[in-house]
């Protein structure tokens, strides 16, 4: 019996879904074997899931024109931002590198040119204003603490009760599994470490210091966005906002207040300066603050 021109376009589909699928599966065991995170893995297997899509063939058979035109497509038809392609273009290198072992090929697949945009912050009375329209005493406790602290939107939701650490005169939260995987400390407010304990005594969280709807469990992200809409429209406020937009606010603010910028690279977790550096950009430093190192000399030379 003959085998019709549609059976076998059939056959040779489903051979490329089954080598993308192993493939996919190399790259994840890779990745967790190499200890990356949970969301590097996502956005890395993606991004390759993503480039057989375009070209629907085995990625170990590509030439670097075809990955070029893979990259093209993410930009011109997709419209993707350079932040978005920027981590496809990292997942490729990763699996040509790791995977097909092909270290040349990897490097001369290029990174889109940056293209980066100053965060815009919430004034302090705006801020205010946002606290004041939260609908209940835990959503005002977790925007505070948002702010407060410079937590991002994942941190904050995995805040155990024992990160709070004010033993022996300590004031600081630890972060476990920060973006990268990495540990860090980062500022306990005293006026929120008030508002926490006055929190815990109504609320009477368990493991994590936000619940979910069932003792116990995680308050979800949903649910976090959730509030915050809700704050937003409550306030009054005629503006977006999103937790990370109170993370910029937590370092703006921090700078306006004589904050050190390398303190501030350390409790918002920062692997390079120039990322803490953007904020220098963004915030209001008074020209009072400023002086002459000459002056601060004790005797004229």
């Amino acid at each position: 019996m003959k085998t019709t021109n549609l059976e076998r376009k059939s056959s040779e589909y489903n051979l490329i879904n089954l080598e993308i699928e192993k493939e996919l599966d190399r790259l994840k065991k890779r990745m967790s074997i190499a200890n990356l995170s949970k969301a590097t893995i996502v956005s890395y297997s993606r991004g390759l899931k993503k480039r057989y899509n375009f070209h629907k063939s085995n990625p170990r058979q590509l030439e670097y024109d075809q990955i070029i035109d893979y990259l093209i497509y993410l930009k011109d038809d997709l419209g993707l931002q350079w932040r978005t392609i920027k981590l496809y273009v990292a997942g490729l290198r990763y699996y040509y590198q790791e995977i097909v072992e092909d270290v040349d090929l990897a490097a001369r697949i290029p990174y889109p040119k940056e293209k980066p945009s100053l965060p815009k912050v919430m004034s302090r009375e705006e801020l205010k204003q946002l606290f004041d329209g939260c609908l209940n005493f835990k959503h005002r406790v977790l925007f505070r603490l948002l702010y407060s602290s410079g937590l991002r939107r994942m941190e904050l939701l995995n805040l155990k009760l024992n990160d709070i650490e004010t033993k022996d005169g300590k004031m600081r939260i630890r972060v476990n599994q920060g973006k990268g995987g990495k540990d860090r400390y980062t500022v306990l407010s005293q006026t929120i470490l008030k508002e926490l304990r006055s929190y815990f005594t109504r609320c009477r969280p368990k493991i994590h210091f936000f619940n979910g709807q069932k003792k116990g469990s995680q308050m979800s992200k949903g649910a976090l966005r959730y509030a915050l809409d809700a704050a937003v429209k409550k306030s009054g406020l005629n503006r977006s906002v999103n937790p990370h937009l109170l993370r910029h606010c937590f370092a703006s603010h921090a700078l306006e207040d004589g904050m050190n910028i390398k303190t501030l690279q350390q409790l918002l977790g920062h692997q390079s300066i120039h990322t803490t550096l953007i904020y220098l950009h963004i915030s209001e430093i008074p020209l009072s603050k400023a002086f002459s190192p000459l002056d601060k000399w004790k005797t004229d030379v």
